[in-house]
């Protein structure tokens, strides 16, 4: 949350340095005082989704037949005074509005007509709830298709105005700013905008999710303390020589300095304090004690007591140091100690006792090969035929990944920081704020982060390095080295950013060069989704219901079934039944073009039509995507328009 959060305030602040800090993250987000990202523990609540709570809403009703309309404050307003049966002299026809007005403050108003004056003299908002003509008697009008022709007109005087109405918050702020000599504001950052309450526009809930590990390592090396701590694991990952001092040179070290002397006792305590509480599985106890070690061995690094040790490769060195600034969802250090603790608990381990199969290698419930040579060499010499044309190394079926996937706040209008407002030849940029969910009807300042635990089945994917290798070479991608290509991906790696803004559409006038990690990442991504779509067509599983993770640096990823229902191993049915044709699918030339016709292809090819998921189901919200990864054609729009069309992963002349 932290670092979704943070990345929000950047991501403003570099687009609108002048924006109000209340109009950029809400109160439980950030210090009052100084406008920076604070998140206290204490302040949430972690809850279920089946404990949200509903209210009828807007309370807003027209009338069917003559267009009145009736407003009410609250459900116990409307309690106190119902609607009238009838209504201007006819029997009354009430329904419900469903068109709000939205702002991207993250407020929402009913679609009345009363709007909001600011009141110099008191420096507030007040609202007009009546005519010039004294009436409170409004009929709207709304046979037009499009809300801008929409009317209110007035019962009294039939006087008619248009569906605007100022954002108060929003109002009181500019105008107070304005009559103290600020800048003067425009009325399209005020007016909000009527949508459909239906409408994505109303409310973008912000979500995210993790793959659950039992190894703590995979957040506490995530900390400055451990930083070499998480040089020593990436040096042991990706194979890269690392020289590092030894215990008892370290000791050597510390017992000789005059300030640190007695403080190697102190961190062999500290050691054995958690080998003994793991021993009596006080875990929590454990981890603390380590932590301390770990804090004292890095003050003696960090104080020049002792020599870091030295890892060959200095771009991985420097990436570890860089990663703090990193968008953590992209993070290929974060996500390669990730990738390592999944392939150990949740495959390796998962293996001894069934809960991952690789698919070469089948148990009895998911083929009946196993039991017959003949029929088992077959079935592999076919399978792998599929895998080799595909690009795989390896297929691991995962019987139970645990996923955890969480809300905790939501937009109006945008569901990414910056809206760019059009009206009249304008354009303005406005600040979406960041709002937490309201609170919990409980004692405290508790708001909700709605969560849910899934175990489901998934599919573990890991590409042939050396296939990815020579598809690079082919598409002419920079700096591909004769060594690693997790370690390459580590070393030039540059922040790709929360909102991946330099990959978004550029109209074929982009000028992002062909990197390596971009290439990884675009070619690990189509592949994900090609396989979701395949994966949807012949298990059941619904194509919203399926999820992804993404680990570019270990050339892997992982596709899931998302849900709270109990899962009824379609997956594995799938294998079972139709594994033949949930690889061939992937492959088939037809399921890799467009059912749009030619325009996706111009376009750099991914559409709705073709490999494009859910917003809710994609890691990179279909941003670094394109068929053409892998049956070639033109390249994506964010690289020049004299780009080179692309070779793709699946052509005949890179399988060998």
């Amino acid at each position: 949350m932290r670092d979704f959060v943070q990345n929000w305030r950047d991501r403003i602040r570099k687009a609108l340095p002048d924006a109000p800090d209340e109009f950029i993250l809400d109160a439980p987000f950030r210090d009052s005082r100084t406008g920076q990202v604070n998140i206290e523990r204490q302040t949430f609540q972690m809850t279920g989704p089946d404990r949200v709570g509903y209210v009828p809403y807007p309370l807003l009703y027209r009338c069917g037949i003559c267009g009145s309309t009736r407003e009410y404050e609250s459900i116990e307003d409307q309690a106190r005074r119902p609607l009238p049966r009838k209504c201007n002299g006819h029997d009354a026809r009430w329904t419900q509005s469903d068109v709000v007005y939205v702002h991207w403050s993250g407020n929402l108003k009913p679609l009345s007509p009363f709007n909001y004056n600011f009141d110099a003299a008191t420096g507030e908002v007040r609202q007009i709830r009546m005519c010039t003509c004294g009436s409170q008697n409004f009929r709207l009008r709304n046979d037009a298709p499009v809300f801008s022709e929409w009317r209110y007109v007035c019962e009294g005087c039939g006087e008619t105005r248009a569906l605007k109405k100022a954002d108060p918050e929003v109002l009181a702020r500019l105008q107070a700013d304005q009559n103290a000599g600020g800048r003067t504001f425009q009325w399209i950052e005020v007016n909000m905008l009527p949508v459909s309450y239906r409408a994505n526009s109303a409310f973008y809930p912000q979500r995210t999710s993790f793959i659950e590990f039992q190894d703590s390592a995979v957040v506490e090396l995530m900390t400055r303390e451990h930083t070499s701590e998480l040089v020593r694991k990436l040096a042991d990952i990706h194979a890269i020589p690392f020289s590092e001092p030894s215990d008892d040179e370290i000791r050597e070290k510390v017992q000789a300095h005059d300030s640190h002397r007695g403080e190697w006792e102190d961190y062999e305590t500290f050691l054995s304090m958690a080998a003994r509480s793991d021993q009596d599985g006080r875990s929590d106890r454990a981890r603390s004690h380590r932590q301390n070690a770990a804090e004292l061995r890095e003050t003696w690094f960090a104080g020049g007591v002792v020599e870091r040790g030295k890892l060959e490769s200095q771009g991985v060195a420097q990436a570890v140091i860089a990663r703090q600034d990193w968008t953590q969802r992209f993070d290929p250090v974060r996500l390669t100690v990730q990738h390592d603790a999944l392939v150990r608990e949740h495959i390796q381990d998962a293996m001894l006792h069934h809960g991952a199969v690789d698919v070469m290698n089948p148990d009895v419930t998911l083929s009946d090969v196993i039991n017959d040579p003949g029929a088992l060499a077959k079935y592999q010499a076919a399978k792998g035929n599929l895998l080799s044309h595909l690009g795989l190394e390896q297929l691991v079926l995962i019987r139970g990944l645990p996923i955890c996937e969480f809300s905790f706040g939501y937009t109006r209008v945008s569901s990414s920081p910056v809206y760019k407002r059009e009206h009249q030849g304008m354009s303005v940029e406005m600040p979406v704020r960041l709002k937490a969910f309201d609170r919990l009807p409980i004692p405290g300042p508790k708001h909700p982060i709605y969560v849910t635990q899934q175990r489901n089945e998934a599919l573990y994917f890991r590409l042939d390095e050396m296939r990815v290798r020579r598809w690079l070479m082919a598409n002419q991608v920079i700096d591909v080295p004769d060594y690693g290509l997790g370690r390459a991906y580590l070393e030039q790696y540059a922040d790709f950013g929360p909102f991946l803004e330099m990959f978004k559409d550029r109209e074929g006038s982009g000028s992002y060069p062909r990197t390596l990690p971009a290439y990884i990442y675009l070619l690990l991504h189509s592949l994900s989704h090609q396989m979701m779509h395949s994966l949807a067509d012949t298990s059941g599983v619904d194509r919203d219901g399926i999820g992804e993770h993404i680990f570019p640096a270990d050339l892997s990823f992982v596709i899931y079934r998302k849900g709270m229902t109990p899962d009824l191993g379609n997956i594995s049915a799938m294998w079972r039944n139709h594994a033949d044709e949930f690889l061939r699918r992937a492959l088939d030339p037809r399921l890799l073009r467009c059912g749009s016709g030619s325009l996706c292809d111009i376009r750099g090819g991914a559409c709705p039509a073709c490999i494009v998921v859910s917003e809710i189901n994609c890691i990179a919200s279909n941003l670094l995507l394109s068929r053409a990864t892998l049956k070639g054609g033109r390249g994506p729009e964010w690289e020049p328009s004299s780009a080179p069309d692309l070779i793709g992963f699946f052509d005949s002349s890179l399988g060998s």
